[in-house]
């Protein structure tokens, strides 16, 4: 930085409410919370590229490039200090030229900047107007005017605006362009449809969707950016639905589409942007390059797509497209097959994604993302029941401590982090690490779902739902995540809502039988937990599930444990490993209740990964109260260190 220069520049003021008087009254804890507020600040500062100028007693004055870095900064530094041990700290924050000095900054901005932290209350952030309409679009910072004052040594009055965080206190009068943008679809939120394969040979089908991935995880690294998740775009692959209707069912302003030709060692690809409400191409370019070149392309695919948004990319932003995964392109086509076959979930495709990983990090041993799908089979399968979880989260935990070796800072790798600190019950260290994930790629919807399912087991409802909204905003289509939203809408006693959810999972399924009688069966069980008896039979009578039906006229459950029975008895006849907790559920599911809570008992015993799943209420269960299995819920909270 020059000695001596002007430059445009956001002014944050931060300080501790009541500092004085806690040093009164206890000057131990005075000083436990000045020195958190200055070890925070200086993490998340360097995270955000701003810069401290100078503390001072209570409080410090920072310099940020750019006003969404600043209001980003205060709304993670107000989020950490409302956890325990909290500190309470005003922000005020304001944009305008300044004058750098020697280390220093001077100017009007500085005072207005200064004005404003006084006028805030302990947890809140104020802002000046010309912040406000710095951010007024941007996602994630949603802002209410609070009133307009005349400052100290300030000629015209400033209009302030409050910052929305979770501790905001109500605005009684919010302005009418906050609730007009709440309507309003996110003028930079993107889908990217599946590329066309235009190859003769269609095995190369998985080149062109792992194209469309991995254009979607080039995006996302740019933050002002909102990008739909590839298991929603998925579902529009070849469809003959028009971009409007696609634009208008994903909620985005933007397309994405385009098409891959692939021949030998040469790929052509070709890329356009639409706008998804006027059908106007904005932009489009072809490549015509060697097929090792594939990142580069996806790079410049991009930035263009950036410079015709005339959005400014940060240096963080610039060196995260400029990333390399691998210089291997046998790797990149192992994992890129191995990562599509995870999505399934199922044993078989794990199994072969297992192996298709393995090859990737053979192929190329500095591959830290391989190393992460690796780990991430291995979790999938504790999780779910499918092999013996101490030695999946043994092989888990060595893989992912290779990956972050080779890059502690991907995402992708914090997400299998948080989600092996999951499964070995360190709630506290997954929850940091899923939010630290997310930060680092806010497009991954499995870490919304993680996340969001630990909250709902801590008891934090409302906070869950917060977290599968954010997770659907990005992956609307994603059932699975709709799945467990309506779980914790029905805990939440959001009836209505919850099966209105629920049956428009049947309305979309309405092209599979199969599954939309599993889904009449959920609706089903959702209702009978309800106690609405008469919905629950027809939703069971249009499933023709007959256990179900034999259950709710007769009370009689044996057609569904004979089911059950038939199940575990072809598992056990060809070797299968069999989960406790997974039995258990099918046999609660079932209304076998001793045999159910046998099976929780030997699953706490043996620290099965997902006996956690027991701290949220089973609307499923039949014959099971919920308090009957008080006991096992208190063992496995023994287990969680929350």
């Amino acid at each position: 930085m020059a000695e001596h220069s002007h430059q445009l520049a956001a002014i944050l003021f931060a300080d501790i409410v009541g500092y004085t008087a806690m040093m009164q009254e206890d000057e131990n804890t005075a000083l436990e919370k000045i020195n958190r507020f200055r070890q925070v600040i200086d993490i998340i500062t360097d995270e955000l590229e701003g810069k401290v100028i100078q503390y001072y007693g209570d409080g410090c004055l920072i310099l940020f490039n750019s006003a969404t870095n600043a209001v980003e900064f205060a709304k993670l530094l107000q989020t950490d200090f409302s956890e325990e041990p909290k500190v309470p700290v005003r922000i005020g924050i304001h944009m305008g030229d300044v004058l750098i000095k020697d280390g220093n900054v001077f100017g009007d901005v500085v005072n207005i900047a200064s004005r404003i932290q006084a006028l805030a209350y302990a947890g809140g952030i104020y802002i000046s107007e010309m912040v406000y309409r710095n951010i007024a679009n941007k996602k994630g910072m949603d802002s209410v005017f609070v009133k307009e004052e005349t400052l100290k040594n300030v000629k015209v009055p400033i209009r302030i605006y409050e910052v929305l965080t979770e501790n905001s206190q109500p605005v009684l009068q919010p302005t009418p362009a906050v609730e007009t943008s709440k309507l309003r679809i996110e003028e930079n939120s993107i889908a990217v449809l599946p590329f066309s394969n235009m190859s003769s040979d269609k095995e190369q089908e998985y080149f062109s969707d792992g194209l469309t991935e991995d254009i979607i995880t080039q995006l996302s690294k740019i933050r002002s950016f909102k990008v739909i998740s590839r298991t929603s775009v998925m579902q529009y692959k070849k469809t003959p639905k028009p971009i409007k209707e696609i634009g208008s069912e994903l909620g985005v302003a933007l397309i994405v589409e385009g098409s891959v030709q692939r021949s030998g060692e040469q790929v052509r690809i070709t890329a356009q942007l639409i706008n998804a409400g006027t059908d106007e191409h904005l932009w489009a370019d072809s490549y015509d390059r060697p097929v090792d070149d594939i990142f580069s392309i996806q790079r410049e695919v991009a930035i263009a797509i950036a410079s015709v948004l005339n959005t400014t990319l940060s240096r963080k932003e610039t060196q995260q497209l400029d990333y390399i995964p691998t210089v291997n392109l046998q790797s990149y086509d192992f994992y890129m097959r191995g990562k599509f076959l995870v999505e399934k979930r199922n044993k078989t495709d794990l199994l072969i994604a297992r192996e298709l990983f393995q090859q990737a990090v053979n192929k190329d041993k500095t591959y830290a993302n391989a190393y992460s799908g690796l780990a991430d089979t291995y979790l999938l399968s504790s999780y779910r029941g499918y092999e013996d979880p101490v030695k999946m989260l043994w092989l888990a935990k060595k893989n992912i401590d290779t990956a972050l070796a080779l890059d502690s800072s991907a995402g992708e790798i914090q997400a299998t982090l948080g989600y092996w600190y999951h499964q070995t019950f360190d709630w506290h260290a997954a929850e940091i690490t899923y939010r630290r994930a997310i930060e680092l790629n806010s497009n991954q919807s499995n870490v919304y779902l993680w996340l969001a399912i630990l909250l709902e087991a801590k008891g934090e409802q409302e906070e869950a739902l917060k977290i599968y909204d954010k997770g659907s905003e990005i992956n609307p289509m994603w059932d699975y995540l709709v799945q467990n939203k309506i779980r914790a809408l029905a805990n939440s006693n959001k009836r209505e809502e919850a099966i209105k959810q629920q049956k428009s999972l049947i309305e979309k399924a309405a092209y599979d039988p199969i599954l939309q009688k599993k889904r009449n069966v959920e609706l089903s069980r959702l209702c009978w937990s309800f106690d609405n008896k008469t919905e629950a039979i027809a939703a069971a009578e249009k499933a023709g599930e007959k256990g179900l039906l034999k259950f709710y006229q007769e009370g009689d459950n044996s057609l569904l444990q004979k089911q059950v029975d038939n199940y575990y008895r072809e598992l056990i006849n060809k070797g299968e490993y069999i989960s406790q907790l997974w039995m258990g559920l099918d046999y609660a599911n079932a209304g076998v209740r001793e045999k159910a809570l046998e099976c929780f008992n030997n699953a706490i015993a043996l620290k099965e990964a997902a006996i956690t799943l027991l701290l949220i209420r089973q609307h499923t269960f039949l014959n099971i109260k919920y308090l009957s299995i008080a006991l096992i819920i208190r063992k496995i909270k023994a287990l969680v260190n929350f």
